[in-house]
This record gives structure tokens, C-alpha cells and sequence, in this order.
């Protein structure tokens, strides 16, 4: 957990160098803060039909280092009132951070949706009955996907995201987890070039 720490430090300490510098070739905002709401849907057991879904609030935000590269960290909170015959709830917090490459637009409107793809790794912690044997556990937790922000005025958007959403916490065979993550937010850009 200590070294996931520091390597977020570090990509948290980059992005704040590269945003402190000049630079105008960059277009449009410098970095952004997004407030969304998520659905993840993860399991329990490997080879098991036991399903189940996670209503999560995500904050982000994120710093352009170059026209195309951003370096991102995003915190998610989520929860789950039942799960596969247990009648349980689970929490699940989770701190990741990486790199988003913004797709050059197809199009010359301002107004058009910008995609991006993004790759963000960190740790979180599980905590209920429905995690079972990983009650109280910490793990890896990956983000791999991207979406698009849709501008609705100068400095919002709204964003859409899926993400593949790789954990490692425990669950008594192979500890590790396949989720699919679906979210919807509003877009604040923070700041524009001059």
C-alpha cells in the first residue's frame, strides 16, 4: 500500500510541476474537476453467477501537461445494500491516479464532444458482508477505459465514462475481481490559457 502511495505522490508531484510552467501551445482548459456518479458492478466468487451492483460518488481532477496528456487522481466511494444471498451491504473506497490521452476531435465545433482514454491504478479498502472473506481488506483497484466530455457551457461539461475496474481483494479462492464501471458527472474546467 506504501508503494502505491508514493507512486501517486509522484504522479500527483509531476502534474503540479507541468501545470506550474508556461506553456501556450496548449488549447482549451489547463485542468478540469468532475463530480459523477458511478455504477460498478463487480462479483463474488470466480466461476460464480453471484453478481452484484455499487451505486459510487467519484471526485476527479485532472492537469494538462501537454495538448493531448493530463495526469488525473480520482477518490470513489460506494456502496451496496444487498448482495447474492447474503442479504449483506459492502462498502468500497478506492484513491487511483495515472494518465489521460485526449483523442484528437473530429470535429472544428467548440462545442463538441472531446474523448479521451485513460489508465489509473492506486488501492482501496472493502468493508462489509457482502465481502466475505475480504471484509476489512485492502487491494489493488485499476481503471482502464475512457469516455467523452459534451461542453454545455464555457467552463462545464458533462462526462460520460466506462471503465474495466481491476481489484485484488480477498475473496478466499483468487483474490482478484473483474468489475465494469459505468459513470455520468458534471465537468468543471478550472482554468484557460491565455
Amino acid at each position: 500500500m506504501r508503494s502505491i502511495t508514493i507512486i501517486a505522490g509522484l504522479v500527483l508531484g509531476a502534474a503540479l510541476s507541468a501545470a506550474g510552467q508556461p506553456n501556450t501551445t496548449l488549447e482549451g482548459p489547463s485542468g478540469d474537476v468532475a463530480v459523477t456518479y458511478e455504477w460498478l458492478h463487480s462479483n463474488t466468487q470466480p466461476g460464480q453467477c453471484g453478481c452484484f451492483s455499487f451505486n459510487e460518488t467519484g471526485l476527479s481532477s485532472s492537469w494538462r501537461f501537454s495538448s493531448k496528456y493530463a495526469a488525473v487522481i480520482q477518490g470513489d466511494a460506494g456502496f451496496a445494500s444487498s448482495g447474492p444471498g447474503t442479504g449483506s451491504t459492502m462498502t468500497l473506497v478506492s484513491g487511483v491516479g495515472g494518465i489521460r490521452y485526449s483523442l484528437p476531435s473530429l470535429f472544428r465545433s467548440g462545442r463538441a464532444p472531446r474523448f479521451f482514454a485513460e489508465v489509473l491504478a492506486g488501492g482501496g479498502h472493502a468493508g462489509g458482508g457482502i465481502a466475505g472473506a475480504g471484509d476489512g481488506s485492502y487491494g489493488f483497484v485499476g481503471r482502464i477505459g475512457g469516455g467523452f466530455d459534451q461542453s454545455i457551457a464555457e467552463r462545464f461539461a458533462l462526462r460520460l465514462t466506462a471503465d474495466y475496474v481491476p481489484t485484488t481483494f480477498a475473496n478466499g479462492v483468487n483474490d482478484h475481481q473483474n468489475n465494469v464501471l459505468i459513470g455520468a458527472g458534471l465537468v468543471y474546467r478550472w482554468s484557460r490559457l491565455r
